[in-house]
C-alpha cells in the first residue's frame, strides 16, 4: 500500500469517487489555516493519485487495436499449433474428463 493511499486512509484498488470522497474528509479533519503542513501532504497525495489514474486511462488507450499489423505467417503458425494442440480423440477425451 502506497504512502498516498495511507495518507488518504484508502486501499490501493480505489475508485476516483472513493479517492475524491477521502480527500475532502481529509480537508475537513486538516483545515489549511490549522494544519498547514498536513494539509499540504493531503493536496499532494490527491494530486498525485489523480495524475496515477489519469496515466492509467492513457496507457490503456494508447494503441488502438485497428493500427496494429499482424505478420500473417506468425499468425497461420499459431493457428497451426493451436489446432495441432487441441485435436484429441474419442477416448482420450473420455479419459480425460473421467
Amino acid at each position: 500500500m502506497s504512502e498516498n493511499h495511507t495518507l488518504l486512509g484508502l486501499l490501493p484498488g480505489a475508485t476516483p469517487a472513493e479517492i475524491k470522497a477521502a480527500y475532502h474528509a481529509k480537508l475537513k479533519e486538516f483545515p489549511a489555516h490549522k494544519h498547514p503542513q498536513e494539509f499540504k501532504a493531503v493536496r499532494s497525495a490527491y494530486e498525485i493519485l489523480q495524475k496515477e489514474l489519469q496515466q492509467t486511462n492513457e496507457d490503456f488507450f494508447a494503441i488502438s487495436p485497428s493500427k496494429v499489423k499482424l505478420d500473417r505467417q506468425a499468425l497461420q503458425g499459431l493457428r497451426n499449433r493451436v489446432a495441432s494442440k487441441l485435436e484429441v480423440s474419442l477416448a482420450e477425451l473420455i479419459q480425460l474428463t473421467f
